[in-house]
């Protein structure tokens, strides 16, 4: 009986005989090293030149959901808000929106935010004014360029608060 081993095989061989004692002879020789922490920092390496577009909810529908408690019974409003989630969940899910977040508490002036990436000014406009909830006059919006200079990488898994504690020098 002939047997038949393929050069891949040949070397899997050889590398299965001469691995283990590789290993071994490292592991005498050094310590393991210690696994690389993942800290808590900068999730972007460099600035990013973004957008940030600013949003108010119209004065009528603010000051009917403020005077009674409840949401004004506004279909066309209600449907242009559902409209603007799903616009911006897109967004996020093509890696354009970089984050959103709404002001919290009983202010007149309260906004949302949205920074997201554009190519231009006219650009960023643009995505702006095809927000359902802009097109429908239930927000006002107001685009402004906006550099992200930092993200924070803390939602990444693993990721950990680290103390970057000095060495003692001797004395």
């Amino acid at each position: 009986m002939s047997r038949k081993f393929s050069l891949g095989g040949i070397v899997l061989l050889i590398l299965g005989g001469i691995a283990p004692v590789s290993r071994a002879q490292a592991t005498a020789q050094s310590p393991a090293p210690a696994l690389a922490k993942n800290c808590i920092g900068k999730a972007n390496k460099a600035k990013i030149s973004a957008y940030v577009v600013l949003l108010r909810l119209r004065w009528d529908l603010y000051a009917k959901w403020k005077e009674t408690g409840k949401w004004p019974d506004d279909p066309e409003a209600n449907k242009a808000l559902e409209g603007h989630s799903e616009y911006w969940s897109k967004q996020l899910k093509d890696g354009r929106a970089v984050l959103a977040g709404a002001m919290g508490g009983e202010y007149w002036d309260n906004a949302a935010l949205i920074v997201f990436e554009a190519a231009s000014l006219e650009e960023a406009q643009t995505f702006a004014n095809n927000d359902p909830a802009v097109k429908a006059h239930a927000f006002q919006a107001q685009v402004r360029p906006f550099d992200v200079f930092w993200v924070t990488n803390k939602f990444a898994p693993g990721a950990e608060a680290c103390s970057e504690e000095k060495p003692v020098q001797p004395k």
